[in-house]
């Protein structure tokens, strides 16, 4: 025939450039990546999946490659294993609360006061305030009760904190006594028994409050309320299925196959973890 067998060899495994998903897909890939510059190419899969869009993670990894929107991956060394703490199996068991700090070009430090649930992930409540004392701090506690207990029954409710001074005043104290919690302390120099509510100021600092600088307490308001309702109904929880927090608990409480294969999940990572 004149064609040399090396030659049919060759055509059937040169290369064929054709994308496997539509332009479209592919763009929203791309927007997403550069909207969400702190998301690695799981939690963008995660957002297109809860959208309604079905494709591969390892596709969307390939695409945010292509175009230069991975991130770097980050290690966790030195890690020591948490101690005899408590360990929520559902919403509403365990809190953790703490402090970060928000600079403004006019009015210097700002301070925010979080909570944080740690089974659901969900951002409770927040207070933003000029000042940093006791009194911001029952204020911050008194919006989360409100916020997750509209009937005003607490029952079994865990509040860990830190030793910071605000925490560890009377009037705190006595604050989450009235409110039917139990407040339970880390040790000192073991914020690995914290990690939650640290690993929770570090999202929301690198993906809401460092990429923009504010001018005043106005301006960080407006950011911070974006922020919450962003972080409990869009942002995606590796932790969670990758899912929004609000969604994972809407799912918890109402879905009882969803409720029973992430009991499966963690209680298969609890048999890996003895064995």
């Amino acid at each position: 025939m004149g064609i040399s067998r090396a030659s049919i060899y060759y055509k059937r495994h040169e290369p064929v450039n054709r994308s496997r998903i539509s332009e479209y897909v592919e763009e929203q890939i791309i927007e997403l990546s550069k909207e969400r510059i702190t998301y690695g190419y799981r939690r963008i899969w995660a957002m297109l999946r809860n959208s309604g869009i079905r494709i591969n993670a390892k596709t969307v990894y390939k695409v945010m490659k292509r175009h230069s929107l991975t991130l770097k991956r980050n290690e966790h060394k030195g890690r020591k294993s948490k101690k005899d703490l408590t360990k929520p199996k559902g919403p509403n068991e365990l809190w953790e609360m703490d402090i970060t700090y928000i600079s403004t070009k006019k009015e210097g430090m700002l301070y925010l006061f979080n909570i944080k649930d740690c089974f659901t992930k969900e951002w409770i409540a927040y207070l933003l305030t000029r000042t940093c004392n006791r009194r911001d701090a029952v204020k911050a506690l008194e919006e989360a009760y409100i916020e997750a207990y509209p009937n005003g029954k607490v029952e079994g409710l865990v509040l860990r904190t830190d030793n910071g001074p605000q925490f560890r005043t009377s009037s705190f104290k006595e604050a989450v006594k009235i409110l039917g919690m139990k407040q339970e302390y880390i040790e000192k120099s073991t914020p690995e028994d914290y990690g939650d509510i640290e690993s929770f100021h570090g999202t929301i600092k690198a993906d809401y409050i460092w990429p923009y600088e504010y001018e005043d307490y106005e301006e960080v308001e407006k950011a911070i309320k974006e922020a919450y309702k962003d972080y409990n109904t869009v942002r995606p929880h590796s932790t969670i299925g990758y899912l929004p927090s609000k969604e994972f608990k809407r799912r918890w409480e109402e879905d009882e196959k969803s409720r029973e294969k992430y009991e499966e999940k963690i209680n298969r990572k609890v048999r890996i973890s003895v064995s």
